[in-house]
């Protein structure tokens, strides 16, 4: 990941309208797809409800991206949804082939459609562990920990939440229904006391395990940064 003053300044022009297979262009579209800006960008009455979900669990370790889709239908009621689960882990020498060879460095992803019960369950639940409340405005947010961010277009408004470990509201809202059906093969890492500011670091560029540190900052509905079109 590219130095965090860097990244704010160039990311904030760069927008993702999926999370990014390849480390290069993830790294400069992140900040927009975390705050979910192309959510907010295209967002109006009308369209199907969407959802997007980040559960960052150490950023080197493992990043969980989930981004939700309702349909509806010719009534203009609930009928299912699709989700599309993308990990990102360490790198993986072992996955590269001479067709893929920065397999290594992509994410597992799966999808999984929810019929209407299900989508419905979810979505409760999700409101229910706070997950639709006001952004916390202010909340810093670092890639070596454990939080969860929210954005959401629903019934045409944009909106975006997110906690961080070891905050009440991260440990509310931490949904294992959703991991129980996302069909992702690679199993969830649970939340674990860390430190997010260490004292050793390398002489160079103050890398922590080969990942240099960054902090997200939650502004009063998303992320600073991002530009949300007059929306944020």
């Amino acid at each position: 990941m590219i130095v965090a003053a860097v990244a704010a300044a160039i990311t904030a022009g760069c927008t993702a309208s999926g999370p990014a297979g390849d480390p290069i262009t993830r790294s400069f579209t992140w900040f927009d797809y975390v705050g979910g800006g192309n959510l907010a960008r295209s967002c109006a009455p009308g369209i199907p409800d969407r959802y997007r979900l980040v559960y960052n669990a150490v950023f080197p370790e493992q990043v969980r991206t989930y981004d939700l889709v309702t349909r509806e239908d010719n009534r203009g009621r609930l009928s299912g949804s699709t989700l599309v689960t993308t990990v990102w882990e360490r790198a993986n020498l072992a996955r590269i082939t001479a067709s893929r060879p920065g397999a290594p460095w992509g994410p597992t992803e799966s999808r999984t459609d929810l019929g209407a019960a299900q989508t419905a369950a979810l979505i409760d639940r999700l409101a229910a562990g706070g997950g639709f409340r006001p952004a916390p405005a202010g909340e810093r947010l670092h890639s070596l920990g454990f939080y969860w961010t929210v954005a959401r277009c629903q019934d045409g408004r944009f909106g975006f939440w997110a906690a961080e470990a070891p905050d009440p509201a991260f440990t509310a809202f931490h949904p294992q229904m959703l991991f129980s059906i996302d069909g992702n093969p690679v199993p969830p890492r649970e939340p674990r006391p860390v430190v997010t500011n260490p004292p050793i670091r390398s002489q160079d560029g103050g890398l922590v395990n080969g990942h240099q540190p960054f902090e997200l900052t939650v502004s009063k509905n998303g992320l600073v940064g991002v530009d949300y079109d007059g929306r944020n």
